[in-house]
Order: structure tokens, then sequence, then C-alpha cells
């Protein structure tokens, strides 16, 4: 008798151990916010194959993508994106609306992108580097109180290293900040090269830099 029951509690075991196999959901939502970049901007205005587009055909390809939202503008600042945020901005998906905040707390894995379009075309002083500092914390502690999954931060690149001195110091900010949060800090400024760009009079990536960045990311995952 003993014996028949532990057989049934072992095929009780088996069987529901290959239903939550089977039935499990490992599907990811994936979720962009920022600027140019994290849209894969173009110099001529229109947008290309980003990193987050790699990833996102990485998980497709995987059959691991559940949803994608990408909340990126080009020429979006740090402040702007804060208030997108605290408007709780709308967006179409496929037919489907979705608000930011929203997405941010479905979302398993965050990118976030910000401050190459704007950053990029003014002198980074010290009162810049600190009202940067100031609206990070404000949009990662933000970010905290609505999702603590796989949140990953990329820092800025330069061009021939113009400006590497105050790119470094940004990047500082950025990496403290993210890694207080306990986020994703994700160094970027050593991967791109000149035959990444796709203007010289241009801060854009093509298609190949932005899959150096996606490469980078994918060691994160």
């Amino acid at each position: 008798m003993k014996k028949k029951l532990l057989i049934l509690i072992l095929i009780g075991t088996v069987l529901t151990f290959f239903i939550y196999f089977y039935t499990k959901n490992d599907n990811l939502t994936l979720v962009s916010l920022g600027d140019g970049l994290s849209i894969g901007m173009t110099p001529y205005n229109i947008e290309g194959f980003s990193f987050n587009d790699y990833l996102k055909e990485d998980f497709k390809i995987k059959h691991k993508l559940n949803n994608y939202y990408e909340f990126g503008a080009p020429n979006i600042t740090l402040k702007e994106l804060i208030y997108s945020i605290k408007e709780n901005e709308t967006r179409s998906f496929k037919n489907k609306r979705m608000e930011i905040k929203r997405a941010i707390y479905e979302a398993d894995i965050l990118t976030i992108s910000i401050g190459m379009d704007y950053l990029s075309k003014i002198n980074l002083t010290k009162n810049i580097r600190d009202e940067f500092k100031e609206d990070f914390e404000e949009l990662l502690s933000i970010i905290k109180t609505l999702n603590t999954n796989k949140v990953i931060v990329l820092g800025l690149y330069t061009r021939n290293n113009q400006n590497l001195l105050s790119i470094n110091k940004i990047n500082a900010i950025i990496r403290d900040i993210t890694l207080t949060n306990n986020f994703i800090y994700i160094d970027i400024a050593h991967l791109i090269e000149d035959k990444y760009y796709l203007n010289i009079n241009s801060t854009y990536l093509n298609y190949e830099g932005h899959k150096a960045i996606y490469k980078e990311i994918k060691k994160y995952l």
C-alpha cells in the first residue's frame, strides 16, 4: 500500500513539473525610453534600426517577446522625459493604447538612453552637469517606484574624443546614480568607432553601431 502511494506521489510530482514547464509564460515585455539614439534616429530625419530593435527581434526569434513599447523621441531632453512620465503620456501600439507609467510598470526589461541629442550640442559646463545630475536622480527615482526589474541605463559617447573629459564626467553621474538605484549601467563610450557614424557631422549611428550596443547589452541579460 505504501509502495503504491509512493508511486502515485511520484507520478503526481512528475505531471506537475511537466504541466508547469509547458504552460509557464516566459514571454517578456520590452520597453524603451529615450531620445534619438533609443529609436535609431538618422541624420536624414527618419528612424533606422536601433539597439532596441535588435533586442526586440532577438526575443521574437526565440519566441520570448510578449510586447514592445517604444517611448522614444528625437531631441527629447531629460526634463521633457520626466514631464512625459509625470503626465502619463499615452501612445498607440498596434491599435492598443498604452500609458507610459503602465508600460514602465509592466516592463521585464527597460532600456533608458537619454542625453546624446541635446548634450552633444551644448557646452557641458558645471551648471549643466549639476542640473543633469538633479534631473537624472529624479528620473530614476520615478522609475524605481514603478519598476525594479532589469532596468538598463546607457551612458553617452563622444566623437573623435571631442569633449571627452566633459562626457566622462556626465557618464560618471549616470553610472553612480544608476548603480545607487541597483539598476544596470552600460558604458558604450569605448564601443563607438568612426565607422559607426552615418554622417561626419552627426552623432547618430548606423545599424552596425547599434548592433555593437545591442551586443554589449546582451552580456547583462
